[in-house]
């Protein structure tokens, strides 16, 4: 593979079956350093496929996923790949019997064997980052959805993850508590992380990516920048899809 260190990220031809269901058909693309690349499409496409299967949460049936020059589907030890792909899923995953700031600890603390006194300071500093200093000693039952998300976004990053990935990070939120998630991965993309999004918040793909992917059964169907994207798609599929999205949320998706 003449390229696969070029890239922080690359996946070339990735396949997935469940059962006689094809959900990813030969999926490739890459993403470097400092770059972010939203993944749109219907629901049921193999978006979310894609990054578990990156974070190897599912195992391909084909293909490579190299993570700068590792190759994952075949690594040994997985766990410390992991370390290095901070992962933000739709529904928490929090523990619920911790406070914010233990949940946070928790990783450095059991994985990266990081002493109880520093783990408390660096999750102290992510909390911050992430604008929740004032809940550190909330239980998730105390907090909203959208603190709950943030408490996440902090335990992901309190690892120093190379990559993050982000599915569908606000579709459990109230839509008042949409913003200030997305303001985290705003702030989060301006201060150089790569991150890979699966999303239908268009607003923020405009905004953020650079580089939007439209997958639709199994198969990437157009990629491009977020400007040609919304102005001149390609595909007729691709516009038939923001079409829709722009009836139901407005232009472009924008909040």
């Amino acid at each position: 593979m003449e390229d696969k260190n070029r890239s922080l990220l690359n996946i070339i031809d990735l396949k997935k079956s469940f059962g006689d269901n094809l959900v990813l058909d030969g999926i490739s693309f890459s993403l470097d350093t400092g770059e972010n690349k939203v993944i749109i499409g219907p629901s049921g496409t193999g978006k979310s496929t894609v990054l578990n299967c990156v974070n190897r949460l599912v195992v391909p049936d084909g293909g490579e996923i190299w993570l700068e020059d590792t190759e994952i589907i075949s690594c040994n030890n997985i766990n410390e790949i992991r370390q290095e792909i901070g992962y933000v899923f739709q529904g928490f995953g929090l523990f619920h019997h911790l406070t914010a700031l233990r949940n946070v600890m928790l990783g450095l603390i059991r994985v990266k064997k990081v002493p109880k006194k520093e783990a408390k300071e660096q999750a102290i500093a992510k909390l911050e980052q992430v604008g929740l200093l004032d809940v550190l000693d909330s239980y998730p039952a105390q907090l909203s959805g959208g603190q709950k998300q943030r408490v996440a976004i902090a335990r992901a990053l309190a690892m120093e993850p190379k990559l993050m990935l982000f599915d569908e990070p606000t579709s459990a939120l109230d839509p008042e508590l949409i913003g200030e998630v997305l303001n985290v991965m705003k702030n989060l993309a301006r201060e150089g992380m790569t991150m890979l999004v699966v999303t239908h918040e268009m607003g923020f793909a405009r905004a953020v990516s650079d580089e939007i992917i439209f997958m639709e059964k199994g198969k990437i169907v157009e990629k491009s920048s977020p400007e040609k994207m919304f102005k001149q798609p390609e595909n007729p599929r691709t516009r038939e899809f923001l079409f829709k999205l722009d009836e139901l949320y407005g232009k472009g998706g924008e909040e």
